[in-house]
């Protein structure tokens, strides 16, 4: 696929995640005790033999530049292409009311220099493992002008702000609706699109002349009438991140050996900033069930089905349950952890008790001291 040109976008709807996306994008929040979520979507590009890969930043970006760097984790600093961060454009006044177009409006220098044929548009709120290469195929043998990955999976099906597709049985898209399904057998599409940079180019062109400025309503929603929309079905597993309850419920899915051995599949990896640190300390109390424990972590109570990052501190007599407890916090002795997210660095101090629901988890932000 080195025709093939990445585009990641990572600077919409980060509002839904409260207090985890006050300080950083949607995109580089971290999951699963050592990465971030465009981990993902960035290695199954590197995976599918991409080697250009754009990265259209708006706000809250530092972060996810700081987590990127040059692109070496994933073999993306070269000498040509590689991996581009594209700071935004846009100013603070207009930040907050641009759409998709916007951005890729104010990258369309870096569209019109890339060399490749095709581009892979993603969003970067998903978690799946996937080589884009069947897309590519699926997208020439069909003669389509846009390829939509979809999903039958039900909380893309349900999801408020998903977009939901009504194809043939050529798999050809013949409607579009917007918010959860009402469609007899409708498919969910993943943000996942495959076209001609050409297309791509033109479209956004005509959609800024005429005021437009969403990707979704203003060229594929109006694209079936003048284009060849198809969806191309992806079987795997796939976890949505739309909300602080789905953060929490996708997390706790990597718990599941099945999850996590799809996910993290030794043939397709998922790459990460590398942190070297010292091995976990497992105190004689400790008890740890059915939890993923990062490295540098000190552990001497109790942890049960939940995610801990990388040092973080667990005294004795405190028990953490169904929780996720990021980078550097400490768990004094005696607390009572359960449904609760904590940011980084966060202090719990003795005997406190955080107890939320897996449908509402209470989350503390970062650097709090409770």
């Amino acid at each position: 696929m080195n025709d093939t040109l990445g585009i990641i976008m990572t600077g919409f709807g980060d509002s839904v995640l409260g207090e985890l996306t006050q300080v950083r994008a949607r995109a580089a929040l971290p999951i699963c005790g050592r990465y971030r979520l465009i981990d993902f979507t960035l290695s199954n590009m590197v995976n599918s033999g991409i080697t250009n890969v754009g990265v259209p930043t708006t706000t809250h970006y530092r972060s996810l530049m700081d987590h990127l760097g040059s692109g070496k984790e994933w073999d993306l600093n070269r000498k040509l292409y590689g991996l581009f961060i594209l700071p935004p454009y846009l100013n603070r006044e207009t930040a907050d009311t641009c759409g998709d177009i916007d951005i890729l409006n104010g990258v369309m220098d870096y569209l019109v220099r890339s060399k490749q044929k095709y581009v892979l548009l993603t969003g970067s709120n998903s978690i799946y493992n996937t080589d884009y290469s069947f897309l590519k195929d699926f997208h020439i043998a069909h003669g389509a002008d846009i390829t939509v990955l979809t999903t039958k999976n039900p909380n893309y099906l349900s999801a408020p702000t998903g977009v939901q597709l009504n194809c043939g049985t050529d798999c050809k898209v013949k409607e579009i609706e917007l918010g959860a399904a009402s469609f007899r057998d409708p498919q969910s599409s993943m943000g996942v699109y495959f076209l001609e940079k050409e297309l791509l180019c033109r479209a956004i062109s005509r959609c800024v002349s005429r005021g437009h400025h969403d990707f979704i309503r203003d060229i594929l929603l109006h694209g079936t009438d003048e284009l060849n929309v198809y969806a191309c079905p992806f079987n795997g597993h796939v976890g949505l991140i739309d909300s602080v309850s789905s953060y929490m419920r996708e997390s706790k899915a990597l718990l599941e050996p099945a999850v996590y051995a799809e996910i993290f599949n030794p043939r397709n990896p998922i790459y990460t900033k590398v942190k070297d640190q010292i091995p976990t300390i497992y105190g004689p109390n400790a008890v740890v069930r059915n939890s993923i424990i990062a490295d540098g972590c000190t552990i001497n109570g109790t942890v049960e089905n939940s995610i801990i990052f990388r040092g973080v501190e667990v005294s004795e007599g405190s028990i953490v349950s169904n929780s996720i407890v990021m980078q550097q916090s400490q768990i004094q002795k005696g607390v009572l952890l359960d449904c609760a997210i904590l940011d980084k660095s966060v202090v719990v101090r003795h005997n406190k008790r955080l107890i939320g629901q897996e449908s509402y988890p209470i989350v503390i932000g970062k650097n709090a001291m409770v």
